[in-house]
């Protein structure tokens, strides 16, 4: 499946938009801490969101192909999204911030990738390396050892890192829930109606609960909300996206390593809340842990794809080869593209990239010669036949230069953060020109990266082979 992107920007140029969101997520911690010097936290996360959602909501309007509402069957996202990663997290992160510094809170913030880690494993039944299990004891061993150095071990000192603890992992539960189930549905999708309807139920239930005295709010709070929902929600979450569709899925997500250390820094020069010396040295391997366990799984976001096994490919023994290379030569000179199930039955999807390139050729450059879109119906179908009795094992796609490698583009549409988007998927490339099919390949992601399983030859070569 082809990226449909606009020319690339320069490196000096990403490398700054990587700074910047370095400092962005590193600053929203103070941004947090400053919004509840005088507002109540349920009420001061409600209204940064409130502060965001126009602007997003306006984004999400203007940009072709994408809908506010996900597809029917994906339509639990908006519920689930808007409690578990928008209003509870943000309400126990702005209470944690109540009692203690900023930079605590996000190192203790950091270890989602941890839990994004565990949650994988249960979810999609992602294998697990022994590095990728020290970087999980040993970063949470040096996380207990900040808190009991920073926090106490009383019940009423660890209540805050508790609440900052536990917001942490409701955003890995969020993000491998979605990684598993909600491939299909557009990441302005997944963001927007959330944030508004968590906007509107953390500022009800605010006013019900926390009975915030509007009089009493302070500038400085107001500017933090400000922050958090222009600076922090808007330019933060754009440029974040923007830096995963043009930089490699790895680097990007060591975004989550780093930010804790910018804000560790603002919390030491604009709070005074300096970590004692040996606290410092258990962040410092802490990060260094929490970092080998992203670069284990390529990406952080889960965990690496279960070892390439004996029968990988068995589905496409016998009819279903020969179903596939009829469908590219019918295809041809566009890009054929389908699922194959566990028996071998093959489902022909539509390719829609000349229908999209019609409707908008700005955004959709590529057309059925050079990419492929799947439509929508066969999207649905793909993630209804995950889970069944006779799942879809692999996916296809022709090259209609004759040639069957896994490209770049391949490589930046198959894979959310370094992760395969579909884990239990093999794909299939087929290599055709105007002389027939020549050759196909079949590719599984192994440590981040896709590789090659077996070579198929085209019709021509096993006849002569047979022969």
């Amino acid at each position: 499946m082809t990226n449909h992107t606009g020319p690339r920007a320069g490196r000096w140029q990403l490398g700054l938009l990587y700074l910047l969101v370095c400092l962005i997520w590193g600053t929203t911690w103070y941004g947090m801490k400053m919004s509840v010097e005088t507002l109540p936290p349920i009420t001061a996360a409600g209204l940064r969101f409130l502060v965001a959602f126009p602007f997003l909501l306006a984004v999400c309007l203007a940009t072709p192909g994408v809908s506010l509402l996900p597809p029917p069957g994906r339509r639990w996202v908006v519920p689930f999204i808007a409690v578990v990663y928008i209003a509870v997290p943000y309400a126990l992160i702005n209470y944690g911030e109540q009692h203690i510094s900023s930079g605590l809170a996000a190192l203790i913030f950091s270890s989602v990738v941890v839990f994004l880690l565990l949650f994988s494993v249960l979810i999609s039944r992602i294998a697990v390396s022994w590095t990728q299990w020290a970087g999980v004891v040993v970063g949470l061993g040096c996380l207990v050892g900040i808190v009991q150095l920073t926090a106490g071990i009383s019940a009423r000192g660890l209540l805050a890192p508790a609440a900052v603890l536990l917001a942490a992992v409701m955003h890995a539960l969020t993000y491998a829930v979605m990684a598993r189930y909600g491939g299909t549905v557009h990441v302005l999708t997944q963001e927007t109606l959330p944030i508004g309807l968590g906007a509107v139920g953390l500022v009800v239930l605010g006013a019900f609960v926390e009975r915030p005295d509007l009089g009493a709010i302070s500038g400085r709070s107001l500017t933090g909300v400000l922050y958090l929902g222009l600076v922090g929600s808007v330019i933060g979450f754009a440029a974040y996206f923007y830096l995963l569709q043009h930089v490699d899925a790895v680097l990007v997500s060591y975004v989550f390593v780093l930010f804790p250390v910018v804000a560790l820094f603002g919390s030491a020069l604009l709070e005074n809340a300096t970590l004692p010396a040996l606290a410092v040295v258990l962040a410092v391997v802490m990060l260094a842990a929490f970092g080998l366990t992203k670069k284990a799984t390529g990406g952080g976001s889960a965990a690496t794809p279960a070892p390439v096994t004996p029968d990988d490919g068995a589905a496409l023994d016998g009819s279903a080869l020969d179903t596939i290379y009829e469908h590219a030569r019918v295809a041809y000179p566009g890009e054929a593209c389908g699922f194959v199930h566990a028996s071998g039955r093959v489902h022909e999807a539509r390719n829609m990239a000349d229908e999209m390139h019609r409707k908008d050729p700005a955004r959709f450059p590529r057309t059925a010669a050079t990419g492929y879109v799947l439509a929508p119906a066969d999207l649905m179908y793909l993630e209804d036949n995950l889970d069944v009795d006779d799942p879809v094992v692999v996916l296809y796609h022709s090259h209609p230069n004759g040639r069957a490698y896994f490209s770049d583009e391949d490589r930046r549409n198959a894979l959310v953060d370094g992760v395969p988007l579909y884990p239990t998927l093999t794909q299939l490339v087929v290599g055709i020109d105007d002389t027939g099919v020549r050759e196909a390949r079949l590719f599984r992601c192994v440590d981040g990266d896709y590789t090659e399983l077996r070579f198929l030859p085209g019709p021509q070569r096993r006849t002569a082979e047979v022969g």
